[in-house]
Order: structure tokens, then sequence, then C-alpha cells
């Protein structure tokens, strides 16, 4: 089956990418340059540039799985960084909708990235976790109260052209994927290499997280279950909070977790994102799937962890 993913050379995108030649699938990978591609993927795959797509690209393909987007964490939001990172996200969908709407019923279905923190952000709670956020959660699609809000609501927004002309469209709504090859867990595990790893802040934000082969199985599981669509939380069950995560690094690495981060010094590093990324968060439950018979392959985070840290190539 021919399967073509947009954003392929992320940490997602290469895993999925992988995973599926693996499985003896055809894939496209479509990104700004081809070189890159190939640089990855060498002649594994084929290589297309975003500018020069048509929708016949699209015809004969089982699914079409949208990635791009420039990433959050790597530079300091700047204005000019959130419209880069805006614009990533926005463009390409509107794009890659247009294109899949001139086919019609011909169109494959669309499973396009979007993230947790469309919710927004929680307030704390003290010694526990807030409520939890599922697919069935109220959302104000006309204000946002921060910024990953916002994009995560532009985002899916875009997507809605799709659905309005009978395209089956997924949102995929990402928690923090874990995963030794990138991302954000690298970065969390650093300090504790150093003995200074401990709890950010208060330690009490939620921390809504998934192990990065469960996100590949789940985008399997939910390619076979065509009567899912609309949102979907891609995120373990267990959610957790930030001081325990941080406790059970410690624990797997045989590393003290005692060395706290106060919030100002993030602050003062990092800018406004220090809050929306580190110093806050959203619990969020993953009921469709469940609802739907997923199984998790790392359901709690000291079973992610241990493999992620020490099984991952």
């Amino acid at each position: 089956m021919h399967r073509i993913i947009i954003g392929g050379t992320g940490l997602i995108g290469s895993q999925l990418v992988n995973h599926w030649l693996m499985q003896g699938h055809k894939v496209t990978v479509i990104g700004r340059s081809t070189e890159i591609i190939r640089k990855i993927f060498q002649d594994r795959v084929n290589a297309l540039e975003l500018k020069s797509l048509q929708p016949e690209i699209f015809r004969q393909a089982e699914v079409v799985v949208n990635l791009a987007g420039a990433g959050i964490a790597e530079k300091r939001w700047s204005e000019a960084r959130k419209q880069e990172i805006i614009h990533s996200r926005i463009t390409v969908t509107q794009k890659i909708v247009e294109l899949l709407t001139a086919l019609g019923q011909e169109a494959p279905p669309l499973f396009n990235a979007s993230a947790v923190g469309i919710y927004g952000l929680q307030q704390q709670v003290v010694n526990g976790l807030p409520l939890k956020l599922d697919e069935d959660t109220h959302i104000d699609w006309n204000t946002a109260p921060d910024f990953l809000s916002y994009i995560g609501r532009k985002w899916e927004k875009a997507t809605r052209l799709a659905k309005e002309n009978g395209i089956r469209v997924v949102n995929l709504r990402f928690g923090v994927v874990l995963a030794k090859q990138g991302g954000a867990l690298p970065k969390i595990v650093q300090p504790f290499y150093f003995f200074l790893g401990g709890k950010i802040g208060t330690g009490q934000q939620p921390f809504s997280w998934i192990a990065i082969d469960d996100v590949i199985r789940a985008i399997d599981f939910l390619l076979e279950k065509r009567q899912i669509a609309g949102p979907v939380n891609i995120v373990a069950p267990g959610c957790i909070t930030q001081h325990e995560l941080a406790k059970a690094i410690g624990k797997i690495l045989h590393k003290p977790s005692f060395m706290p981060t106060p919030a100002f010094i993030l602050k003062l590093i990092f800018g406004e994102m220090a809050r929306e990324l580190l110093l806050e968060g959203q619990r969020v439950y993953p009921k469709i799937l469940l609802d739907s018979g997923f199984i998790y392959s790392f359901s709690d985070i000291e079973s992610a962890l241990r493999h992620v840290l020490h099984n991952a190539k």
C-alpha cells in the first residue's frame, strides 16, 4: 500500500517511515527539501517537495499523515518565531486540505498532527492532578487562553474544509513523545547525568506523555479503525506530575533527583515558553483509544522510560 507523510524527517515522522517500510509499504515523504529527505532515507522512499504538489499525487494513497511544523521548543519564542511556528503548521495543513478536497470522494483519509496544548493550561493541584481532559472536553474555538492552545485550535480549524467535504480526518493530539532519538526527553534527562536532576518549578504540573513506540502503534491502530474520526488524544493513560517524572528518571538512571530548578531561572533562560512548556501543563486522557480497544505497550512511566532509555537504538 502507498502511504504519504508530510514532515517525515522529524522525530515521529522518521520513526513512522521506517516502521512502514519494514512492513513493506511504499512510502512517499514530502518536505521542503528533497535533498534532506534523500540524505535521511536514501532511495527507500519517494521524495517530493511541498511546492510541487498536485492533487493526483494523493489519489492512490491509503493515508496522508501531516506532521509538518517548526519545532516548538527549538528556539526562544520571539514574535517572529511565533509566526514561524504558526505559519509552518497552518499554511501546510491548508494546502494539503485543498489538494485532498479537489479529489472529492477519491481523497484518502488525512491524519493531521495536533497537540494536547489545544486544551489550554490547567491550574495545578497540590499533591495531586487536575481533572482529566478528554476528546469530549469543551473547547472555545473563538478564543485561546495561551499560545499553545491558540496554535492547536487554528491547526485543527484548518482541517474543517476536508471534514465538510466528507474526508475522514483524524486530529492527532500528541502529548510529550518520549524517545531517545529526539524530542523533549534527552533535554529533560541531561541534567541527571551531571547529578543536577530534580523537579522543575513546583513539580506539581501535570505531564501527559506517551512512548514513541505507542505513538506508531496508535497510528496503525487508527488507520484500521475506519469509524474513528476527529480528535484523538495520543497520550498514555497514566498522566503524572513533573516531580514523579523526575523521580522515575532518577530511579532508572541510578542518579539523584532532588536538585530543584526554580521557576525564575527557567523564565530567565527561556522567556514565555518556560511557563507553557515546562512550568504548567494539562492532564489529558486517551478516552477514544481506550474505548476502542487500543492496548498500550507502555502504560506506566517507569516501563516506558526503561524501554526508551535503555533499549532504543
